[in-house]
């Protein structure tokens, strides 16, 4: 035992620490991921590969005609689905300067375990949102047809709710352990429902268990929990982006005379990575022969990352698919030249391919509309992610100098992971998009 006024201190060794900050990230993540706690879970075994399957078994059809006397039957084939994903590999670090021995009360290790624990969750929580939003399976508040027709008074409300409810139970969908479904939404739809005067009193005289993380109520059927990580979606600047045609250079193959080419540029939200500012489809129609489409960000544009979108020649409109990304610094104009066909002349051309997600759907006029929010209410099965603990590493440097640090001046600290999320069944889900009366 030490004599009184000393103090004494231990240093863990990397793999002790770092085993410490899987273990803590872990337990985080199963408090704050909002959206991985409904997914079906799903894994792989090590050396088997990237590929994850999830089966889902079909409803059998009911039998057409009663059993004659004496005779067997033919049998109900049992059929099922196998849907099948390739992992991601995701992962970051951080760096902390001069700190020679660094133990799990040093607060610069707290404080670097926080944020990694932090990053790590988002991370995750944005990825399974991913797909979500790009599925489908979508309702617009108000019964509006699109996203693009949406106005200020299609404001989430008990009868929106009602539509979706009604529609899945009539697909089928399977409530969770509890016998009710799950609702996610974001801190102003929540808003907004506390408003509807049904669902104050629905919720003001019960009693409300919580099993989910960030729960914040049950009414309708449905448990709802809150999420901040949700994107939400506004209208880009016309003066962000411009498009234009112009004439070819070198081996180049131009659009033709008389064609259309849409095209579509978002803005990434700097920190959570979401396409949240989305400029509305443009459309080129050449009136000369043998012409290339340019997508110009302003220089006035705000920093950040930017994705440009095209159809092939003559591509239907809402069809644009990811061609490049753009790393945009303001005061600087940024032009890509998307063309058809050949050689590109210059570093910022690119034949326009086929194969890239697709553009997300315009917005309305979300400075006179208001922003588009967007809720989920899904049941069991609506989709699936890999679990938890499979494939997450925390890792963390020794102390000690090296070539790449010759004075010992570095720590770093950082987490990995294989992950991936896919939809299902869309039946079993709804994406719902609105505007809110509180943004």
């Amino acid at each position: 035992m030490p004599a009184p006024g000393t103090t004494t201190s231990a240093v863990l060794s990397p793999d002790t620490v770092s085993l410490y900050i899987q273990d803590k990230l872990q337990e985080r993540g199963d408090q704050q991921i909002v959206f991985a706690q409904f997914g079906e879970k799903a894994s792989i075994p090590t050396g088997e590969g990237k590929t994850t399957s999830f089966i889902r078994y079909e409803r059998l059809p009911l039998p057409t005609a009663p059993l004659v006397e004496g005779e067997t039957p033919a049998a109900t084939p049992v059929r099922l689905s196998t849907v099948q994903a390739v992992l991601d590999q995701w992962g970051a670090y951080v760096t902390m300067t001069d700190v020679s021995q660094l133990t799990v009360k040093h607060p610069i290790f707290t404080t670097a375990r926080g944020l990694i624990e932090d990053q790590h969750n988002e991370t995750v929580d944005r990825e399974i949102q991913v797909p979500l939003m790009g599925s489908s399976a979508v309702y617009f508040a108000g019964g509006v047809a699109t996203r693009a027709l949406l106005t200020a008074a299609c404001v989430l409300t008990t009868a929106d709710i009602r539509k979706v409810l009604a529609l899945l139970r009539q697909n089928g969908a399977r409530t969770f352990g509890d016998g009710k479904y799950a609702g996610v939404v974001d801190p102003y739809v929540e808003q907004d429902l506390m408003a509807d005067p049904t669902v104050v009193n629905a919720t003001s005289y019960s009693a409300i268990k919580t099993l989910y993380s960030h729960e914040i109520g049950t009414w309708g059927g449905v448990r709802w929990t809150r999420s901040n990580m949700i994107p939400i979606l506004s209208i880009m600047t016309a003066a962000w982006c411009t498009q234009t045609v112009a004439a070819i250079a070198g081996a180049e193959v131009g659009f033709t005379s008389g064609t259309t080419v849409y095209t579509k540029t978002t803005y990434l939200d700097p920190t959570t990575g979401f396409e949240t500012v989305i400029d509305s489809e443009a459309t080129n129609s050449p009136s000369t022969p043998n012409v290339v489409v340019e997508v110009t960000i302003a220089a006035a544009a705000p920093t950040g990352q930017y994705r440009i979108y095209s159809s092939l020649e003559s591509g239907a409109a809402g069809t644009p698919t990811f061609q490049v990304r753009v790393v945009h610094t303001t005061g600087t104009a940024d032009t890509i030249r998307l063309i058809k066909s050949g050689t590109p002349a210059t570093a910022n051309a690119f034949v326009v391919g086929a194969t890239g997600a697709v553009a997300p759907p315009d917005c309305p006029d979300t400075t006179t509309v208001g922003d588009v929010h967007t809720s989920y209410i899904f049941g069991q099965g609506h989709y699936g992610v890999t679990k938890m603990a499979e494939g997450l590493r925390a890792y963390i440097t020794a102390a000690g100098a090296d070539k790449s640090d010759p004075l010992d001046q570095r720590r770093t600290i950082g987490w990995k992971r294989m992950m991936k999320a896919i939809v299902l069944n869309p039946n079993f889900g709804r994406r719902i998009e609105s505007t809110s009366a509180h943004d």
